[in-house]
């Protein structure tokens, strides 16, 4: 009857019109790196991801201030995967992600938000460090919200790892054909993205890599590449000790021939390890453009935190409240974001959940979120808000532990086993004996002591960081980085006490800050 044409004719219609507003919602790709610096020249023309700063860098937008929150991996990637700092996710050591954050802030992590608003959502990689030990629900568990599941258990490795496939153990062994970890996120990432775009319904990837943290196995092609460059010799490298530091930088003496092999080698391995995800980069591109929904895809590149490699003498880490260890790269391509665009104002790690749910159409910040998002600043035509102005921001670490644990006495705490994440072949580059006083032979990288809460402001007219140790001298740095970019000079000692009081004071109300009152200093 022409009753049921007319019916079918008007179904037909609305399913298409359906479909075209499904098409219309883009797609978002985070990929984040381990340990990438900034400072150090990994994403330099002449460095390793020459075809990544070609296909996103270059055809996006550039972030000229991207930072991390905290320089180091677990509580970091905890802020990542919440938008929230870490004095409110309560992740405070690398031996994070424990049963408080899987029944609290997991559950209001980005995928969570992504689902609800009609996304197919997919996880590869590193993810928090203790995921998949038998104490937090071992590799049956998938956090909240991720339809496609592919986590690392513990550290980034690139052979002889266990990974969470949807829920299921798969073992890797040591063939760089099957096994090596940089290949095996970009093969099976290839595969999400082939079935998602088969669908229609726009999907949300996010992609932790191993690179390029430590052991930095290169892939075999990439092995000699960077044979014989060294580490770059920066205005603070190998200054040692540092008199007007906090205790663990008073510590620590120059490195010696033997240390600055070591610190060399590691970075010639980096950027070895950095051309496999250049590869990885590139054919995700390949593969979104040929399927033709590029156009239509935000893929935001950043890495967990900065990096040193001799900086005041440490042999190689992250953890510091320097710039080099904070400071990370961040780039995006997109719709209506114009090729070449260079942001100057400050993007934080905070800031990427809200920004990426932004991009998918919720524009309200949820309450609990400490970020912002900036993605007013790329695309000028969907938001008017220009320019952020002048920000402070929280920069804190805990000591690698619980703030509430015993942190007050001096001395760095790390034992020489291989698997310690401060290990170099076993021999641990943070030692006990320098307790004892400074020792040729040490190159402390972290202690309980070093716990401090900071306040990164950055603006047009100011650009400064000042900070507050949680030990038993109250050590208080502060630097003018607009002078000093590379932390040289502590002027704290000759700041006036009204002056460091009032820090002090605005510190204090920015570390007490929890979701939309962090979003206003």
């Amino acid at each position: 009857s022409s009753h049921g044409n007319m019916f079918r004719a008007t179904s037909l219609v609305s399913l298409s019109v359906g479909l075209a507003m499904a098409a219309t919602k883009p797609n978002v790709v985070l990929l984040l790196t381990d340990d990438q610096d900034i400072m150090l020249g990994s994403m330099d023309p002449d460095g390793p991801m020459q075809k990544t700063r070609e296909l996103l860098v270059e055809k996006g937008a550039w972030f000229n201030n991207g930072f991390a929150n905290t320089p180091i991996c677990c509580p970091s990637r905890a802020e990542i995967q919440t938008g929230r700092y870490m004095h409110n996710t309560e992740v405070y050591g690398n031996d994070c992600g424990g049963e408080a954050f899987i029944n609290g802030p997991e559950k209001l992590n980005v995928a969570t938000y992504a689902k609800s608003l009609g996304y197919t959502t997919f996880y590869a990689g590193k993810y928090l460090n203790t995921y998949g030990s038998s104490n937090v629900g071992g590799l049956a568990r998938i956090p909240d919200g991720w339809d496609q599941w592919y986590g690392l258990q513990g550290n980034s490795k690139y052979y002889g790892y266990s990974v969470s496939n949807n829920g299921v153990e798969e073992k890797h062994g040591s063939d760089y054909t099957t096994d090596y970890f940089t290949d095996r996120l970009a093969n099976r990432t290839l595969d999400f993205f082939a079935n998602a775009t088969k669908t229609g319904a726009p999907f949300f990837a996010m992609v932790g890599t191993p690179a390029c943290h430590g052991p930095n196995d290169q892939a075999p092609q990439y092995m000699q590449t960077y044979a014989g460059k060294v580490a770059p010799r920066v205005p603070s490298w190998n200054k040692a000790p540092q008199p007007d530091k906090h205790w663990l930088l008073r510590q620590i003496v120059a490195m010696d021939s033997g240390h600055i092999n070591v610190s060399d080698v590691t970075f010639q391995r980096r950027w070895s390890v950095l051309r496999s995800v250049d590869d990885l980069v590139e054919r995700w591109v390949n593969f979104l453009t040929e399927a033709g929904v590029m156009d239509n895809t935000y893929f935001l590149y950043t890495s967990d935190h900065g990096y040193h490699l001799g900086e005041f003498g440490m042999i190689l880490d992250k953890r510091m409240l320097y710039e080099t260890d904070i400071r990370v790269p961040l780039f995006v391509r997109g719709p209506n974001i114009p090729a070449g665009l260079i942001v100057n104002d400050s993007a934080v790690h905070v800031d990427l959940v809200p920004t990426m749910l932004d991009m998918m159409g919720l524009a309200q910040t949820p309450t609990q979120m400490d970020g912002r998002s900036w993605l007013g600043l790329v695309q000028k035509t969907q938001h008017n808000s220009e320019t952020f102005g002048t920000r402070t921001f929280m920069v804190e670490y805990s000591g690698g532990g619980d703030p509430e644990a015993s942190r007050l006495s001096a001395g760095p705490m790390c034992t020489a086993v291989g698997s310690d994440e401060n290990s170099i072949d076993g021999h641990c580059s943070c030692t006990v004996g320098a307790a004892g006083g400074p020792v040729h032979d040490q190159s402390p990288c972290d202690g309980g002591n070093n716990t401090y809460a900071c306040i990164r402001t950055l603006g047009p007219a100011e650009n400064t960081i000042f900070c507050v140790f949680d030990d038993s001298e109250n050590f208080v740095e502060y630097y003018n980085l607009a002078l000093d970019p590379w932390n040289l000079e502590n002027l704290a000692s000759r700041t006036s006490a009204p002056q460091i009081a009032a820090m002090k004071e605005q510190l204090a109300k920015v570390k007490a800050c929890k979701g939309e009152a962090c979003r206003q200093f």
